[in-house]
């Protein structure tokens, strides 16, 4: 691993995309902040590609503080505005579907029968899912979403974006080592989901740092490319990292997928820039939060939390946009 600041050894990370995506964001928002729509929409439409969302729920701020105030949207309001897309014919450019936070089992089938008409219409269709559940050993949705999410939406979807607990949810399987996590990714193949990043896995043989763990299956050969990526843990009250690292990989992959030979094929790249990007993003938020002078308490639960310290941790996109298009870190993927 490189951390070097020499923008210039990173140049193929600010190439021009080739093909840009059209996007549609279904999550949630907020209106201050950076989680869901918000995380993701800034970064895909800075690396070249058309994005329009759909909000799940909209928050006056993200859930990690003491208090919030919003809507959570039914299903017959997505449906809905899917609907008015369709009625002018403004589904049918879509070549990317990026699902995040759905929040009940009527917004999962929602967002079930939008991803099965926009395959019906463009069958080339990305279906990127990232199954927002929970964190850290607990659940913020309903559980019978796990199983929604993995028998109904994974066998959709083109590329899962789970963290090391929403993998382990997904598969049965605890992730304690790299092999684990490879198996992890083996059995959301067998679900139907050809590329699959477990985005921050803890091994029990590493301290100080996390693991990625992607796997990207050709289909028609069976061929796998599985590696793993380490980066240093860093500590604080993070939100919405998850939200801006699967717009971030679908952003670089849809880029690359076409054209991209390296050793470990498009996934594997897409992976080392996001991440890139991701490391670079966290350091400036936790520089950002340190000079505000709030002290900083470790094990504090969501409604225990100040709420200015919270805010010290909101995702510094926006100042330090300039690496998203050209990071100044590296991180090499290893094969595993």
């Amino acid at each position: 691993m490189d951390n070097s600041t020499d923008s210039s050894s990173n140049s193929n990370a600010a190439s021009t995309n080739a093909d840009s995506a059209r996007v549609l964001s279904i999550q949630s928002h907020v209106v201050s902040g950076y989680v869901g729509n918000r995380a993701a929409t800034f970064p895909l439409q800075l690396l070249g590609h058309e994005v329009d969302v759909i909000n799940t729920v909209q928050f006056s701020n993200h859930t990690g503080y003491n208090q919030f105030r919003g809507q959570r949207f039914p299903a017959d309001h997505i449906l809905d505005l899917f609907a008015g897309l369709q009625a002018n014919q403004l589904d049918t450019g879509y070549t990317h579907l990026l699902a995040g936070y759905m929040g009940n089992s009527e917004n999962v089938r929602a967002v079930e029968t939008i991803a099965r008409q926009l395959l019906q219409t463009n069958p080339g269709l990305r279906f990127v899912l990232d199954p927002v559940m929970g964190d850290e050993g607990a659940l913020y949705v309903p559980r019978e979403l796990v199983a929604l999410y993995r028998d109904v939406l994974c066998p959709l979807a083109s590329m899962v974006t789970p963290n090391q607990f929403e993998a382990e949810l997904l598969t049965g399987i605890t992730i304690e080592t790299l092999d684990d996590a490879r198996s992890a990714c083996n059995r959301l193949h067998e679900l139907g989901v050809p590329n699959v990043v477990i985005t921050s896995s803890e091994l029990k043989s590493s301290k100080g740092t996390l693991h990625l763990v992607g796997s990207e299956l050709n289909a028609t050969s069976g061929e796998k490319h599985q590696f793993a990526i380490t980066f240093p843990r860093l500590d604080g009250y993070f939100t919405g990292t998850g939200d801006f690292f699967a717009a971030l990989t679908m952003a670089r992959h849809a880029s690359l997928v076409a054209s991209y030979d390296g050793r470990l094929g498009a996934l594997a790249r897409a992976c080392e820039l996001a991440t890139a990007t991701q490391a670079g993003i966290m350091e400036a938020t936790q520089r950002h939060q340190q000079a505000t002078g709030i002290a900083v308490s470790d094990g504090l639960v969501r409604g225990t939390r100040p709420s200015g310290m919270v805010r010290g941790f909101e995702l510094r996109i926006i100042p330090s946009q300039r690496l998203i298009t050209r990071p100044t870190k590296s991180f090499t993927a290893e094969i595993i």
